[in-house]
Formats: C-alpha cells, structure tokens, sequence
C-alpha cells in the first residue's frame, strides 16, 4: 500500500478561512501520512483506557511521523505525567506550546508539571496564563492555590498537585 502524503500545513491555511467564518474546528485528527491516522485512533483508545505507557508508546510512533502536532505531543506529555516521568513530560508541554502558545491544556499541566518538580513559583506564573471557562472547577483550585502561594501560605508541591489533579478529575470533558 503506497503511503499519500498530506501536506497539513498548506490545506490548514486554504480551509483555516473557512472554518473561521463557519466557526468549525477540526474534528478528524489530521496526520502526515494515511498511516498514521491509524496510530493516532489506537493510541487514543489507550488513552481513554488510562493505559498510559501503552498509549505514551503510539503517541510517539505519531510524533515520530509528525513532529509539530501538538494535540499529539499533549497527550504524549500527559501520559509521561501520569507514569511519573515529570522531567520528559515537562519537555512535551513545553513543545506543545512551542507549536500553540495558546494550549491552555497544556499550560495546565506544564504547571502540575513544575509542582511535581518542586518549582511550584513557575506552576503559579502559567497558571495565571490558563483560562477555561468550560472547566470552572479547575479555574477556582488554580486561583486558590496562586492566591496562596503569593501570600507565602504555601502547602507541600505534593498537596498542591493533588488538590489539582482532584479538581481535574472533577472537571471531566472540560479539561483535555
């Protein structure tokens, strides 16, 4: 089977006017080759299984083939997260927003990410970066914590990320 290469960067420009004006976001995820869409479904699955490690591996089958998507790179930090692998899963966020300076997902977790490495005064300055209307749980624990921390009433880096973690979970579909 021949692989059909699709150039996303130039069909994103031609059709990125027409969704502005339709208010559409893209759906499908989009990938250099036919093959990895494929990758992508399972390593999604994966995911939504909580499969972290399984999941983290696709992923990076994915960036292997695309190096500049940055859902991809998301999810792929987010399962470093999960399996404790902070240092890694800093760099992937960091990528991400490298890619999309506007990811606030990953703004969220790159800041769990810090509180993780014990750097909880870099958590607070992207924190105030992030804003979510849709996830308003996680919104009022961030403020909680920022509020605290620039009063020097600062809880262990451990309670901190629990206290955030805690507030995601309960978010649910608000969060990515």
């Amino acid at each position: 089977m021949s692989e059909k290469k699709i150039n996303k960067s130039r069909r994103n420009f031609l059709f990125g006017a027409v969704r502005r004006v339709k208010n559409e976001k893209l759906d499908e995820p989009t990938a250099s080759t036919a093959e990895a869409i494929d990758t992508i479904k399972e390593a999604n699955a994966l995911y939504v299984d909580q499969k972290w490690e399984e999941a983290r591996d696709k992923y990076k089958e994915c960036i292997d083939c695309d190096k500049n998507d940055a859902d991809i790179r998301y999810r792929c930090g987010v399962c470093l997260y999960k399996v404790g692998k902070y240092r890694q899963a800093k760099l992937e966020f960091e990528r991400t927003l490298r890619i999309n300076r506007e990811y606030k997902d990953a703004l969220l977790y790159l800041g769990l990410t810090m509180v993780r490495l014990e750097r909880p005064e870099k958590a607070a300055a992207l924190w105030k970066q992030y804003f979510n209307p849709q996830a308003v749980v996680v919104q009022r624990e961030l403020n909680l914590q920022i509020g605290m921390m620039e009063e020097g009433i600062m809880d262990s880096p451990g309670l901190i990320a629990q206290a955030v973690e805690g507030a995601i979970l309960e978010a649910g579909d608000g969060v990515g």
